[in-house]
């Protein structure tokens, strides 16, 4: 991951094509918003287009922007989002869903920085850095006359490979950490932290969802937690599921045994310590546990009963 944001550094600062290629949810549109913001185009509009959300017809209006009269429910004139990213950057995700008839004009405007809005001849010049993202290999859709070749060509000036998140495991827990402050901050819960538990269950993920996944999941689990640290508690079940399956592969009887004593020891002490404020003494006797016996189980499994008090 550190050669791809040295690669964005490189080219930020210039005019160039770029085509970001990876699995969706990704953070191809992360990578492309840290290319606007790096370049000398910062401060004016980045405009994100999804270029498989809308049928071909109301693609080209948004894109382009039509008159009034264009067609019928064009009462007004419209500026495209062409037009709303002059001076800056437009992101044209999922590009490999765009239309043939669509590619063609992206290309004559990539050619002449030159457009007309539906229904008009009236030619409009633009100023904007098109940074474009494909979640599929366009080489292949070239090859079977779904992609024009030319506009692969132009749009391929620069590529950047994002690698899925399984391919790149020691990224989670930086990630992790930035959506905790993103969303902590959101929902005015501060300091949030992983547990060391947690932290294992998340990295053990396979994460067929990609960051957005990861994503969603912190989201969730700040939303679950009343203290300022994330337990395994607070975690989707699908994210459990590695304690009798990894990597797709059934794990032997003890191992998975093992995993899942650990998780519901560290579940059931949290419960107790919950309930009890972070009492200790409480908690010990609510399990029925010796408090030594308690308080070296809390150092087995990482827990410090401050983060449960009131």
């Amino acid at each position: 991951m550190l050669e791809l944001l040295e690669l964005v550094e490189q080219v930020a600062d210039t005019d160039a094509t770029v085509l970001i290629v990876g699995e969706t949810g990704t953070g191809k549109e992360l990578i492309a918003n840290a290319l606007h913001q790096k370049s000398n185009r910062w401060g004016k509009p980045f405009v994100p287009v999804n270029c498989a959300a809308l049928p071909e017809h109301l693609l080209e209006s948004e894109l382009f922007g039509h008159v009034r009269g264009a067609y019928t429910g064009a009462v007004e004139d419209k500026p495209g989002w062409f037009e709303c990213a002059d001076q800056g950057t437009i992101f044209l995700d999922e590009i490999n869903d765009m239309p043939l008839p669509l590619q063609l004009r992206l290309l004559r405007i990539l050619q002449s920085n030159c457009y007309s809005r539906v229904g008009s001849r009236q030619i409009r010049h633009c100023n904007v850095r098109v940074v474009a993202a494909a979640n599929r290999d366009i080489r292949q859709l070239v090859a079977a006359g779904h992609f024009r070749e030319e506009l692969y060509f132009r749009l391929n000036l620069i590529e950047l490979h994002i690698p899925p998140l399984r391919e790149r495991k020691s990224d989670i827990p930086m990630l992790a950490s930035y959506f905790l402050h993103l969303f902590g901050k959101k929902h005015q819960k501060q300091q949030l932290h992983l547990s060391r538990a947690a932290k294992k269950l998340l990295l053990a993920h396979d994460y067929s969802g990609n960051v957005r996944e990861l994503e969603n999941i912190v989201h969730g689990a700040i939303l679950l937690a009343k203290e300022h640290v994330i337990q395994p508690c607070h975690l989707p079940v699908h994210v459990h599921r590695h304690q009798v399956c990894n990597n797709g592969k059934w794990l032997p009887f003890q191992m998975a045994k093992k995993r899942n004593i650990e998780q519901f020891e560290t579940d059931y002490l949290c419960n107790c310590l919950r309930a009890s404020h972070g009492n200790i003494t409480q908690a010990a006797q609510m399990a029925g546990l010796h408090v030594s016996n308690f308080h070296h189980k809390m150092k087995q499994h990482h827990i410090n009963a401050a983060t449960f008090k009131a």
